[in-house]
């Protein structure tokens, strides 16, 4: 008997001209950024805090975090993650969800657009361009979180 091979869903996102994903199943929400406060002395890659309902939400930058910044501001979008506990990542533009079945999914090279593959789960390919699937639990590592803690 052959097995059938399961769908996955995910959060495809664009930052600069480069596309990411991350499972839908670990986004919470995707919202406008209010005033994100920096705080002095934290890591390169650590956006600052919100307030997101009432709570406070670290926020991170990708583009920092994997050297993609650019002069120009053009992050728009906070999306929300739900690893162990919430946090923002900051985003260009939501592009879509794809669902692809698990066999699609090739693994990572040891590098992929200069990110090292320990935060890569996968690629996959989104209206004909590759899309690089993040590993979230390592993104947001024990050791992230400490950084992140405020």
């Amino acid at each position: 008997m052959v097995k059938k091979a399961s769908e996955v869903q995910f959060m495809i996102f664009r930052i600069l001209d480069k596309l990411f994903g991350v499972r839908l199943s670990e986004t919470v929400e995707i919202i406008s950024p209010s005033r994100i406060r920096e705080v002095p002395l934290s890591y390169f890659y650590v956006k600052g805090i919100m307030d997101y309902r009432g709570e406070f939400l670290p926020v991170m930058s990708l583009r920092r975090r994997f050297s993609l910044d650019d002069p120009i501001d053009g992050e728009k979008f906070i999306l929300v993650i739900k690893a162990d506990e919430r946090f923002g990542l900051t985003i260009d533009e939501v592009m879509g969800i794809a669902i692809v079945s698990d066999d699609k999914i090739e693994p990572s090279p040891p590098k992929v657009m200069g990110i090292s593959s320990k935060y890569v789960s996968g690629l996959i390919k989104h209206d004909e361009r590759q899309a690089v699937i993040l590993d979230i639990n390592v993104l947001f590592s024990a050791q992230t979180r400490i950084q992140l803690a405020l």
